[in-house]
């Protein structure tokens, strides 16, 4: 016979590990396969294009909430550029709505700023205590990715 303890535990478990399985689909979905697209043929005039886009684009990711902080380029086959961005501030869903609407010519900038909103949003799923969302890294390759980094809030 399980306890009501340990059967809340396993019920948090079970809805947290869905709720994170339906997240890593959403970020994936539609992201993933368009930053392939864009770098499948690419070589360095596509590594070019995309750094200059991004470099333009310190303003929109202030808007975003996030601030560039390094940008990475691997020169391999195939290339991959990594970019790491500071967490500032959570932005309103109104201001997310406009910024995605602004920007939806630019299709490299807009699925970097919705990797980051949606990296927000796993936080605020996870939330780890006394831990906060520091920054988030974006690889732009082949073989996309997140990496959402947590830091240690100051004396909590």
């Amino acid at each position: 016979m399980e306890t009501d303890l340990f059967k809340k535990v396993k019920d948090s478990t079970e809805n947290l590990k869905s709720k994170i399985t339906d997240l890593k689909d959403d970020v994936w979905n539609e992201e993933q396969s368009s930053i392939i697209q864009e770098f499948k043929d690419g070589g360095t005039s596509k590594v070019k294009s995309v750094l200059e886009n991004i470099n333009n684009s310190g303003l929109l990711f202030l808007k975003s909430g996030y601030e560039l902080q390094t940008v990475s380029v691997n020169l391999g086959i195939p290339p991959v550029i990594v970019a790491s961005f500071h967490y500032n501030n959570k932005i309103t869903e109104e201001e997310r709505t406009q910024l995605l609407e602004d920007i939806k010519d630019q299709k490299i900038i807009q699925l970097i700023i919705k990797c980051l909103l949606k990296a927000e949003d796993f936080y605020d799923l996870v939330s780890l205590g006394n831990y906060g969302l520091g920054g988030v890294n974006i690889t732009l390759g082949l073989t996309p990715g997140i990496t959402i980094n947590f830091i240690k809030k100051a004396n909590e």
